[in-house]
């Protein structure tokens, strides 16, 4: 037989094989979302048979690849994040650059499981960077969309309505790249948007997004069940406790379809949290024990220590106190271990909320002072991780204005202006840290200038709101930002303000540029009414500038946080919409 008829025929019998192990892979992408026990079967069934001489390298790399996301599904970040700088290494050897972003985003995803932000962030821009570099746009969505979850979960809100809003843009263009790697279901980026706009506030549109995340025909097994509980959070936030109740009852019913232990366990513990909320609280308990036993069981630290204080409010709910204390102290001694700042914030909170209810009052202070030196520590990691991003950057683009600009005198002048850049950033550092000095000793100083301090400032708004909610009576909150207003003005400001109030309002300086309004008894029409008033006493203290108020009122399950933070979006929306009269309407 002709040589060259052997070759064609050798060809003619391979090209399928390889076909089909692309085609296989293409269909685990997706399952790995939905069933990834199932999947994770497929891939080693696959190991198997792509071991073997002859195999692309490439097949075999998109595999280990797959492997890393799927068992960021399982809850397995160590493994997944030992395979996925295994994989980046293996690109760089065998020169295909493109997949590079794929297995920095794995990394990356990982490093978040762990809040380990420093870590994350500056893996994410790296991954964006390459995505665009090497023409990626399955790698370019799922960076986008982890790190637009990662800025929601900051509270870092422009950042992450652009990074979510640009993944959506360009979903539709995820197969126009010459090789499939992998994506994420476009379901998932609805839920993220959903979740941005709720943590924003506009649930309206938050709910809107996870109905089209359910309609959406990859909405099987563990995708359904999640995009079920986020409606149902988005539900009952936006009121509606009857359809919450239906979505979360479609989401316990999927539950026989999650073959992990592990998945098991995540899925109970986010259903607790919403039962826990809908005051369920038998369930709550029985459904985050089973939680816990199975994290504790797998070593999984800090979901441990996470399912201890969601089981530690559900004990103090019941009365059950002393067994709460012992598990928030658990969970407290967990996170200063583990450096978990953020969640050792909330802890001191519950436990300073508990005494405050017991009307101890000097230990409700004592964790209410623990609770904000947590707040300085965590918001201290997030700095620090975002100058190490931003650090990144400055290096990313040197090395593209390096690659972009071969000639000397364009590169030393292009290093010259990155120097430059850092010492501006050191500058602009410097001054900040001066100012936070200066603003402390204000602070301690503004007790003579009628300023609260701030331990018994918060103390006495925390108990305010224990108080509304314990009595079920309307309370709002009104924020007034002060940047328009001379600092010795604010003093006599201030004393006209509190004449248009009653007796029972409150009216503090919660910080140097933002005035906080306490209405008890008070309803969101009423405290229009007292805005109305408001606004005529400020308007001559800040001439040629609108006055604008936020507005929260007070649900349920808010904190004193999480209500000056909707004051606070609302105040923006008002600024926004001051600014642009004319764009709002169109924009909904």
């Amino acid at each position: 037989m002709d040589f060259r008829v052997m070759v064609l025929s050798l060809l003619i019998w391979l090209t399928p094989l390889a076909a089909g192990a692309m085609e296989q892979m293409d269909k685990l992408n997706l399952l790995m979302y939905q069933y990834p026990t199932q999947a994770m079967e497929q891939i080693n069934q696959l190991e198997k048979q792509l071991d073997k001489p002859g195999t692309p390298e490439i097949e075999r790399l998109r595999l280990s690849l797959l492997k890393c996301f799927n068992l960021l599904q399982l809850g397995e970040n160590e493994a997944a994040l030992n395979l996925a700088q295994l994989g980046d290494a293996k690109a760089k050897q065998l020169k295909l650059d493109r997949a590079r972003p794929y297995f920095l985003t794995c990394q990356a995803d990982a490093y978040t499981n762990y809040d380990m932000l420093k870590l994350a962030l500056p893996l994410l821009d790296s991954a964006v960077i390459l995505a665009k570099r090497y023409q990626q746009p399955q790698a370019l969505v799922n960076a986008l969309r982890l790190r637009g979850q990662l800025d929601t979960d900051t509270d870092n809100f422009t950042s992450a309505i652009e990074d979510l809003r640009l993944a959506l843009d360009i979903y539709p263009d995820i197969h126009t790249q010459i090789n499939d790697w992998s994506w994420p279901p476009q379901a998932y980026l609805y839920a993220a948007m959903s979740n941005l706009l709720y943590a924003s506030g506009d649930l309206q549109q938050a709910l809107y997004y996870a109905n089209l995340g359910l309609q959406s025909d990859e909405a099987k097994g563990k995708a359904q069940q999640a995009l079920l509980i986020n409606a149902a959070m988005v539900t009952l936030a936006n009121g509606d406790t009857q359809a919450s109740d239906n979505l979360l009852k479609q989401a316990k019913a999927l539950q026989p379809e999650i073959a992990s232990p592990l998945e098991l366990a995540f899925s109970y513990g986010i259903i607790a949290s919403i039962d826990f909320k809908r005051g369920r609280l038998d369930s709550a308990e029985e459904l985050i024990r089973l939680s816990l036993h199975t994290f504790e069981a797998q070593r999984k630290l800090i979901v441990t220590m996470r399912a201890k204080r969601l089981l530690a409010q559900i004990l103090f709910a019941k009365g059950k106190n002393d067994a709460a204390m012992e598990l928030i102290e658990q969970a407290i001694s967990q996170g200063i271990e583990l450096g978990q700042y953020s969640d050792l914030e909330e802890f001191y909170a519950i436990v300073s909320q508990h005494y405050a209810a017991q009307a101890n009052f000097k230990l409700a202070y004592a964790y209410s002072l623990k609770r904000y030196q947590a707040k300085e520590q965590a918001d201290q990691a997030l700095n620090d991780a975002r100058f190490i991003q931003f650090k990144a950057r400055l290096n990313q683009q040197e090395s593209l204005q390096l690659v972009s600009q071969p000639d000397t005198g364009n590169a030393l002048f292009a290093f010259k202006g990155l120097y430059l850049a850092l010492i501006a950033a050191t500058l602009v550092l410097l001054c900040v840290c001066v100012w936070y000095l200066i603003y402390r000793k204000h602070r301690h100083q503004a007790g003579n200038s009628g300023v609260q301090e701030s331990g018994s400032m918060t103390q006495e708004l925390d108990a305010m709101l224990s108080g509304a909610k314990r009595g079920n009576t309307p309370l709002s909150l009104l924020l007034f930002n002060t940047s328009h207003v001379r600092q010795v003005d604010l003093s006599p400001l201030q004393s006209q303000m509190e004449q248009r109030l009653r007796e029972q309002d409150k009216l503090i300086r919660y910080s140097m540029d933002e005035l906080v309004i306490i209405l008890p008894h008070t309803s969101a029409v009423g405290a229009k009414r007292v805005m109305e008033q408001l606004v005529d006493c400020i308007q001559p203290w800040q001439a040629g500038f609108k006055v604008n108020l936020g507005l929260a009122t007070l649900q349920h399950f808010d904190t004193l946080a999480s209500l000056i933070k909707r004051a606070n979006i609302s105040h923006l929306g008002q600024v926004k919409a001051t600014e642009s009269p004319a764009s709002s309407p169109q924009a909904q």
